[in-house]
């Protein structure tokens, strides 16, 4: 086995192919062979019935009469009642065997007679003086003979075309695996030369071109994941630079205020803020390349979304409570036995980036409002703050990582760029849509659909 799976493919393909024809040839020369035995079995059972059938009739017609010696060809022997051979050319071997063969009734029996075999059958006519009886025989030596000659040229026949099969095989595996040879030669010479072209796909349209369109998506899909790797390694060191050089100044300046109790406390809590912040860095990465790496798993009911809406107000009304934000959240429209491809947790998860980000984008005094519907093929959440929107420039690129507009959303509010990327990526995991709009304060509506 482990021979066999050294080979080659063309190889592999051939030796089974040989093999199977050459079982079914085996198979065909042995069915073959039959054949042909049964059917000399069954014409010189009738040639020994024409041989005897002239003696028959004349015993019938005439019992005590002579008889004529059998033609050329014919091995006839006649037996009268009584036993004794009144016509007979058999062989001596076989003469010697009558007694025997008269027992065996009215049925062809095969008989070696020195380095002879015979055909031999015994026929009974019924007479008023007793039972007659005629044996003919038929010499099987020279069927036998044929058989094997048959056999032998069924044989020869069988392994050409065994050999013509495996050669048939050998070509048609090489003109067909040809295009998969030229594929991988372009794929080598692409990566030689540091290329980033797809492999060129055929005029034909059959299994190999489809494989180069299945490798093409798969070579982009693996470049496109490793180009957002290279991007938030760039950007995640780009973000991670700022707070980091901020740390090390506010630990100098403690370490410089070693001597003054309230300038050391100011900066270990300058310090602490940093941290803070930088923390709230790496777990939003985390979670974002946690949930760009695999397929999100859970479905979700009507009812436990609905739940979790609510328990995400409450823990949004403790961070608005600081601001005097208003946050208030409706559930419109009676229960469904609707499902929905999202976890109850990754949804607490969108609810919560968004709601965050509309209590720190709205001013003091401002509004929050959370509303849940559905539709008949999908849910329907929409989150509407107060705030001064986003600049309709900034729309386009606000799904990007580290991504924060100019104006309301600054970076002085401490938010690290990663909030809404982070709800696009759950919403787009579960085949769902999310948009942003500008108008009476900001609205961000995310729509995922019923999957049963």
């Amino acid at each position: 086995m482990n021979a066999l799976r050294r080979l080659s493919i063309r190889w592999r393909i051939t030796l089974g192919s040989v093999l199977i024809a050459a079982v079914l040839a085996g198979l065909a020369v042995v069915a073959f062979r039959v054949q042909v035995e049964s059917i000399i079995a069954g014409t010189t059972k009738t040639l020994l019935t024409h041989d005897a059938d002239p003696f028959l009739t004349e015993i019938t017609a005439h019992p005590t009469t002579t008889f004529d010696t059998p033609a050329s060809g014919q091995l006839i022997a006649i037996v009268r009642p009584g036993g004794t051979i009144v016509e007979s050319n058999l062989p001596k071997a076989l003469k010697n065997r009558i007694d025997s063969l008269l027992n065996q009734g009215k049925a062809v029996a095969s008989v070696v007679a020195g380095d002879d075999t015979y055909l031999v059958l015994n026929q009974t006519v019924s007479t008023s003086a007793g039972d007659w009886h005629v044996l003919s025989a038929r010499n099987q030596d020279s069927s036998t003979l044929l058989l094997d000659r048959i056999t032998q040229a069924l044989i020869i026949v069988g392994i050409l075309l065994v050999s013509g099969f495996g050669v048939a095989s050998w070509l048609l595996t090489s003109a067909a695996l040809r295009p998969v040879s030229r594929m991988r030669k372009q794929a080598e010479a692409l990566v030689a030369q540091g290329s980033t072209e797809p492999l060129p796909i055929g005029p034909a349209t059959d299994e190999l071109s489809a494989l180069a369109r299945t490798l093409n998506e798969f070579i982009s899909e693996v470049r496109q994941s490793v180009d957002r790797e290279r991007q938030l390694v760039s950007d995640a060191s780009h973000e991670l630079r700022t707070p980091l050089a901020i740390l090390m100044t506010q630990l100098e300046l403690a370490h410089l205020s070693s001597g003054d109790a309230q300038a050391l406390e100011a900066e270990i809590t300058a310090a602490q803020h940093s941290v803070a912040r930088l923390s709230a860095l790496a777990t939003g990465l985390l979670q974002l390349s946690q949930i760009e790496a695999k397929t999100p798993e859970g479905v979700s009911t009507w009812d436990e979304l609905a739940a979790e809406v609510a328990a995400s107000v409450d823990r949004a009304r403790l961070i608005a409570a600081a601001k005097s934000v208003t946050v208030d959240f409706d559930v419109a429209g009676e229960p469904t036995d609707a499902f929905y491809r999202i976890a109850v947790g990754n949804f607490g998860r969108i609810l919560g980036n968004l709601t965050s980000n509309a209590i720190t984008a709205v001013p003091n005094g401002g509004s929050v409002r959370i509303a849940l519907r559905h539709a008949q093929s999908n849910l329907i959440l929409t989150v509407v703050d107060s705030g001064p929107g986003m600049p309709d420039d900034f729309l386009p690129v606000a799904f990007d990582r580290f991504s924060r507009p100019d104006a309301a959303r600054a970076k002085r509010d401490g938010g690290s760029g990663l909030g809404l990327a982070i709800v696009h990526a759950i919403v787009t995991a579960a085949h769902g849509e999310t948009t942003l709009a500008n108008g009476a304060g900001f609205t961000v509506t995310v729509s995922l659909p019923t999957i049963r």
